[in-house]
């Protein structure tokens, strides 16, 4: 027998909706994955910062580690709870031809983390992921690539506007956060308050701001200084908190718990509103990932995009990337969630934007839900198994401009297609490389 929406809905910790039919089945799954827990990309950039030394971590800069791995393989089992019966994807078996399609970026921390995923999902069946070794591959970095380059002077527009008009009003607004976290970071060293002529002890804050539009070709828009420093800052906190270091390790002993990495990710939170989440920035970055992603939930269907080119049709699509990917996408969609323990709109290691396609057997209509999941950072530090009462977070988004449909917490597909077309820009897309 077919999976019913109302087993679905079970199997994801919901209750199923009154008057909900028997007929609505899975029909299709596209699951884009953040890489799971990693060190800094760039410890050298780092050390400057802080008077005390950085923990030392298991692997080079930027990799999976083996903690991140094991959390990643938890949350493939996740997934195999949510998806893994009769009628889809097949329990106690390896993926049938047609069942399932993975691609990373090239980063070994994407890669690993989508190999780490399948094997949670479809355990002992040796499955990896495809990836495109180019050097800046389109798909996951189309600004880096020179698919989508940015018109410099409106990017920095964008970003002053939503610092409130100037650097200086940022500064004003984020000095508390800043006050926050400087009761953890002790810094920057001498030298580089020296550097700056700012004599031989300073605060973060006081570093010169900026906007670095210095890169090739509209290639790149970052921010200089403190914001950028202090978000960088904050999530290698998070990542040495939910990586497992040990407690004297964490922020140097001075984060206790998950409550105190929250109060430092607002800074996170505040760099990618200010950069990547600007509505001009977000579409220019996301728009070619949505609009692959809207092919594929077509694939199948008469709808005009399932002839388009897209990555090989399948039950289950995976994609792994960055929180970059991720932040802006929801900014592009006009979605919001809130997880419990982290901030809004927070992308937490291995959480995932997730777009399930339903099927009326009856009459054959499509529908969308789409999802946020994540697991707690308790849950990524203390690698908890997915269980009744420990299940990974699970967020339904609205999305706006999609009409209300007949199956709850859906938008007709096709709705949810013309919704996303009108959101991207047609100008930042090119044809990606799928093998």
């Amino acid at each position: 027998m077919r999976r019913v929406l109302a087993a679905f809905l079970a199997a994801c910790g919901l209750a199923a909706p009154v008057g909900a039919q028997a007929d609505i089945i899975l029909d299709k799954v596209v699951i884009f994955s953040r890489h799971g827990v990693r060190p800094p990309t760039d410890q050298k950039a780092l050390d400057p910062l802080s008077v005390d030394p950085w923990p030392t971590w298991p692997v080079p800069d930027g990799d999976l580690t083996p903690h991140g791995a094991t959390a990643a393989i938890l949350m493939g089992l996740h997934y195999r709870t949510l998806y893994a019966g009769p009628g889809f994807l097949e329990p106690g078996t390896c993926p049938a031809p047609g069942d399932l399609f993975a691609w990373a970026d090239k980063a070994e921390r994407t890669k690993a983390t989508a190999n780490a995923i399948l094997s949670g999902i479809f355990p002992g069946c040796g499955l990896q992921a495809g990836f495109d070794p180019k050097a800046a591959d389109a798909l996951f970095h189309p600004v880096a690539a020179g698919v989508a380059p940015l018109d410099e002077e409106v990017a920095k527009a964008g970003v002053l506007e939503a610092m409130g008009g100037s650097l200086q009003a940022a500064k004003t607004r984020y000095a508390a956060d800043f006050a926050s976290l400087a009761q953890v970071l002790h810094g920057p060293d001498r030298e580089t308050c020296a550097k700056e002529g700012l004599g031989k002890v300073c605060k973060l804050i006081d570093l010169p701001w900026g906007i670095d539009t210095d890169k090739s070709k509209g290639r790149d828009l970052s921010l200089k200084g403190p914001l950028q420093m202090a978000s960088t800052v904050a999530e290698v906190i998070r990542l040495e908190y939910s990586g497992g270091l040990p407690e004297a390790q964490v922020g140097w002993g001075r984060v206790k718990n998950a409550g105190d990495v929250k109060t430092l990710l607002s800074l996170h939170k505040a760099q990618y509103d200010v950069t990547l989440r600007t509505p001009y920035i977000a579409k220019r970055n996301a728009s070619q990932l949505l609009h692959q992603i809207a092919v594929a939930l077509q694939q199948g269907t008469d709808l005009p995009g399932a002839t388009e080119a897209g990555p090989p049709p399948s039950k289950l699509l995976l994609l792994v990337g960055h929180d970059t990917n991720i932040a802006t996408m929801q900014a592009t969609l006009g979605v919001s969630w809130t997880l419990s323990g982290y901030p809004e709109n927070d992308t937490p290691p291995a959480g995932a934007l997730i777009f399930e396609r339903l099927r009326d057997t009856q009459t054959g209509d499509r529908y969308v839900r789409l999802v946020y999941t994540a697991q707690t950072m308790d849950q990524i530090r203390r690698l908890t198994p997915p269980s009744t009462g420990a299940m990974p977070e699970r967020a339904v988004l609205a999305l706006p401009g999609c009409a209300p449909a007949p199956v709850p917490e859906t938008c007709r597909l096709s709705d949810f297609v013309q919704t996303v077309q009108s959101r991207i820009d047609p100008t930042a897309l090119a044809p990606v490389s799928w093998r």
